[in-house]
């Protein structure tokens, strides 16, 4: 019976790892990475690009005047502590990205996860941090 060990594999699909991800996730709270946030905010509003003084700043739009550099920092911590706390699904995820064509597609929860938690954050960030620079 040796076609049997090709039925064994399971094929690594939408459907089943975002089975896998809701099974195995452990939640990422603020806590996780409020430090690091907050050490990143550090420099004021340097955080932000020359363009947010001419704006109304507020909690809707404020990530929007982020710089690039600033921006990725945040979404770096994020995903970090992601990674951290969840090293099977990171371990899922670059095996399926290096090896399937469409494996973004596939890892799609992981992604949306991340964006997610990077929102929720930041807005937490401009709440406790942020709001009080004016």
């Amino acid at each position: 019976m040796q076609g049997d060990d090709n039925s064994m594999e399971q094929k690594i699909d939408k459907e089943v790892f975002d089975k896998f991800f809701t099974e195995s996730y452990c939640p990422v709270d603020y806590t996780t990475v409020k430090e690091e946030f907050e050490q990143i905010a550090s420099v004021g509003n340097d955080i932000f690009t020359g363009s947010y003084e001419a704006r109304n700043l507020n909690r809707e739009n404020f990530i929007l005047y982020l710089t690039s550099e600033v921006y990725c920092d945040f979404e770096a911590a994020v995903q970090e502590a992601m990674d951290d706390l969840n090293p099977e699904i990171l371990d899922a995820v670059m095996d399926v990205t290096e090896n399937t064509p469409d494996g973004d597609e596939i890892t799609e929860k992981y992604w949306d996860t991340q964006r997610t938690l990077l929102k929720e954050f930041l807005e937490q960030l401009y709440d406790e941090v942020i709001s009080t620079w004016r």
